[in-house]
Protein backbone atom coordinates (compact mmCIF):
# COMPACT_ATOMS: atom_id res chain seq x y z
CA UNK A 1 0.00 0.00 0.00
CA UNK A 2 1.23 3.93 -0.46
CA UNK A 3 0.48 6.85 0.57
CA UNK A 4 0.89 10.10 -0.89
CA UNK A 5 3.26 12.34 1.05
CA UNK A 6 4.96 15.53 1.11
CA UNK A 7 6.68 18.08 3.90
CA UNK A 8 4.77 21.21 4.51
CA UNK A 9 4.74 23.82 6.80
CA UNK A 10 1.32 25.11 7.88
CA UNK A 11 0.61 28.81 8.12
CA UNK A 12 -0.49 30.15 11.13
CA UNK A 13 -4.10 31.20 12.00
CA UNK A 14 -3.05 35.15 12.28
CA UNK A 15 -2.95 35.21 8.77
CA UNK A 16 -6.13 33.74 7.94
CA UNK A 17 -8.19 37.16 8.56
CA UNK A 18 -5.75 38.93 6.34
CA UNK A 19 -5.93 36.26 3.55
CA UNK A 20 -9.58 36.40 4.00
CA UNK A 21 -9.63 39.89 3.02
CA UNK A 22 -7.37 38.94 -0.21
CA UNK A 23 -9.82 36.64 -1.05
CA UNK A 24 -13.23 39.01 -0.67
CA UNK A 25 -11.57 41.76 -2.77
CA UNK A 26 -10.69 38.86 -5.76
CA UNK A 27 -14.34 37.49 -5.25
CA UNK A 28 -15.57 40.69 -6.52
CA UNK A 29 -13.56 40.41 -10.12
CA UNK A 30 -14.98 36.81 -10.57
CA UNK A 31 -15.71 33.71 -8.36
CA UNK A 32 -13.17 31.49 -6.67
CA UNK A 33 -13.24 28.05 -5.56
CA UNK A 34 -10.64 29.15 -2.51
CA UNK A 35 -9.16 25.64 -0.44
CA UNK A 36 -10.31 26.07 3.03
CA UNK A 37 -7.61 28.19 5.35
CA UNK A 38 -6.87 25.29 7.44
CA UNK A 39 -5.37 23.43 4.49
CA UNK A 40 -2.95 26.19 2.92
CA UNK A 41 0.52 25.40 3.68
CA UNK A 42 3.70 26.12 2.52
CA UNK A 43 5.08 22.56 0.53
CA UNK A 44 8.74 22.33 1.13
CA UNK A 45 9.49 18.59 -0.55
CA UNK A 46 6.69 16.29 -2.57
CA UNK A 47 7.46 12.92 -1.82
CA UNK A 48 4.59 11.23 -4.02
CA UNK A 49 3.45 8.41 -3.55
CA UNK A 50 5.71 6.55 -1.07
CA UNK A 51 5.53 2.47 0.06
CA UNK A 52 4.05 2.55 3.76
CA UNK A 53 6.73 0.37 4.63
CA UNK A 54 8.90 3.39 4.67
CA UNK A 55 6.79 5.56 6.85
CA UNK A 56 8.94 4.43 10.52
CA UNK A 57 12.27 5.38 8.42
CA UNK A 58 10.66 9.17 7.18
CA UNK A 59 9.75 9.47 10.92
CA UNK A 60 13.20 8.67 11.77
CA UNK A 61 14.75 10.91 9.20
CA UNK A 62 12.56 13.87 10.31
CA UNK A 63 13.58 13.92 14.02
CA UNK A 64 17.03 13.33 13.22
CA UNK A 65 17.44 16.25 10.36
CA UNK A 66 15.51 18.00 13.01
CA UNK A 67 18.26 17.08 16.40
CA UNK A 68 21.32 17.17 13.70
CA UNK A 69 20.65 20.57 12.24
CA UNK A 70 18.69 22.56 14.41
CA UNK A 71 20.35 25.77 13.76
CA UNK A 72 18.76 25.28 10.60
CA UNK A 73 15.82 23.97 11.97
CA UNK A 74 14.16 27.13 13.59
CA UNK A 75 11.69 29.47 13.52
CA UNK A 76 11.27 30.72 10.25
CA UNK A 77 11.09 34.61 9.57
CA UNK A 78 9.54 34.68 5.98
CA UNK A 79 7.88 37.60 3.61
CA UNK A 80 5.04 37.36 1.30
CA UNK A 81 5.91 38.94 -1.22
CA UNK A 82 2.38 38.86 -3.43
CA UNK A 83 -0.55 38.01 -4.39
CA UNK A 84 -0.75 36.59 -8.27
CA UNK A 85 -1.98 33.89 -10.45
CA UNK A 86 1.00 30.70 -10.31
CA UNK A 87 3.00 29.14 -11.81
CA UNK A 88 4.85 31.97 -13.00
CA UNK A 89 3.62 32.77 -16.53
CA UNK A 90 0.75 30.41 -16.21
CA UNK A 91 -2.89 31.07 -14.77
CA UNK A 92 -3.97 27.81 -13.48
CA UNK A 93 -3.78 28.85 -9.71
CA UNK A 94 -3.97 31.80 -7.11
CA UNK A 95 -0.89 31.65 -5.23
CA UNK A 96 0.83 34.21 -2.47
CA UNK A 97 4.21 34.45 -3.34
CA UNK A 98 7.23 33.84 -0.74
CA UNK A 99 10.25 35.74 -1.22
CA UNK A 100 12.89 33.35 -1.77
CA UNK A 101 14.81 32.14 1.81
CA UNK A 102 18.11 30.33 1.96
CA UNK A 103 16.67 28.49 4.96
CA UNK A 104 13.92 27.04 3.21
CA UNK A 105 16.10 26.01 1.10
CA UNK A 106 18.26 24.16 3.13
CA UNK A 107 15.56 22.22 5.09
CA UNK A 108 14.63 21.04 1.76
CA UNK A 109 18.32 19.95 0.58
CA UNK A 110 18.40 18.07 4.35
CA UNK A 111 15.64 16.01 3.92
CA UNK A 112 16.25 15.03 0.82
CA UNK A 113 19.92 14.53 1.39
CA UNK A 114 18.58 11.77 4.57
CA UNK A 115 15.86 10.39 2.19
CA UNK A 116 18.60 9.51 -0.18
CA UNK A 117 21.29 8.18 2.74
CA UNK A 118 18.16 5.51 3.60
CA UNK A 119 17.34 4.66 0.10
CA UNK A 120 13.92 6.11 0.34
CA UNK A 121 12.74 6.41 -3.43
CA UNK A 122 10.70 9.87 -4.03
CA UNK A 123 9.41 12.17 -7.38
CA UNK A 124 12.62 13.80 -7.05
CA UNK A 125 11.96 17.55 -8.05
CA UNK A 126 14.79 19.06 -10.43
CA UNK A 127 13.06 22.77 -10.80
CA UNK A 128 14.68 24.90 -7.92
CA UNK A 129 12.27 25.43 -4.76
CA UNK A 130 9.55 28.39 -5.36
CA UNK A 131 8.14 29.74 -2.42
CA UNK A 132 4.43 29.91 -2.51
CA UNK A 133 1.46 29.14 -0.67
CA UNK A 134 -1.75 27.55 -2.94
CA UNK A 135 -5.30 29.92 -2.23
CA UNK A 136 -6.88 28.41 -5.29
CA UNK A 137 -7.06 26.14 -8.47
CA UNK A 138 -8.76 27.94 -11.41
CA UNK A 139 -10.84 25.79 -13.64
CA UNK A 140 -11.05 28.17 -16.72
CA UNK A 141 -8.07 29.81 -17.49
CA UNK A 142 -9.37 32.63 -20.08
CA UNK A 143 -10.08 36.17 -19.41
CA UNK A 144 -8.90 36.51 -15.94
CA UNK A 145 -8.99 39.86 -14.55
CA UNK A 146 -5.70 41.10 -13.00
CA UNK A 147 -5.20 40.65 -9.11
CA UNK A 148 -1.54 40.75 -8.85
CA UNK A 149 -1.12 42.68 -5.68
CA UNK A 150 2.58 43.89 -3.70
CA UNK A 151 2.42 42.86 0.16
CA UNK A 152 5.07 43.14 1.73
CA UNK A 153 4.06 40.70 4.41
CA UNK A 154 5.99 39.35 7.60
CA UNK A 155 5.21 36.06 8.56
CA UNK A 156 6.96 33.84 11.08
CA UNK A 157 6.48 30.00 10.49
CA UNK A 158 7.42 27.29 13.30
CA UNK A 159 6.32 24.24 12.58
CA UNK A 160 7.29 21.32 10.07
CA UNK A 161 4.68 18.57 8.83
CA UNK A 162 5.04 15.23 7.13
CA UNK A 163 1.33 15.28 5.47
CA UNK A 164 -1.00 12.65 3.73
CA UNK A 165 -2.80 13.82 0.88
CA UNK A 166 -6.18 12.20 -0.42
CA UNK A 167 -7.39 13.69 -3.60
CA UNK A 168 -10.98 14.13 -3.04
CA UNK A 169 -13.27 16.64 -4.54
CA UNK A 170 -14.23 19.72 -4.55
CA UNK A 171 -10.22 19.80 -2.46
CA UNK A 172 -7.67 17.46 -0.76
CA UNK A 173 -7.38 16.49 1.99
CA UNK A 174 -4.44 16.42 4.63
CA UNK A 175 -3.75 14.15 7.44
CA UNK A 176 -0.61 15.36 10.23
CA UNK A 177 1.25 12.41 10.60
CA UNK A 178 4.43 13.69 11.84
CA UNK A 179 5.15 16.95 13.19
CA UNK A 180 8.12 19.12 14.63
CA UNK A 181 7.86 22.07 16.26
CA UNK A 182 10.58 24.59 14.73
CA UNK A 183 12.24 25.97 17.73
CA UNK A 184 14.84 28.99 19.02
Amino acid sequence: MKKRLFFAIPITKGLYPKIGRLEDEIEKKFKVNWIPLQNLHLTILFLGNIDINYLPKIFEIIDRAYIENKEIFRPLNLRVKKIDYGPPGKKRMIWLYIEKNERLKLIKNILEEYLQIEKIPYQKEERELLPHINLARLKNFKDLPEIKKDLNWAIILNELNLYESYLEKPFARYEILKSIKLTI
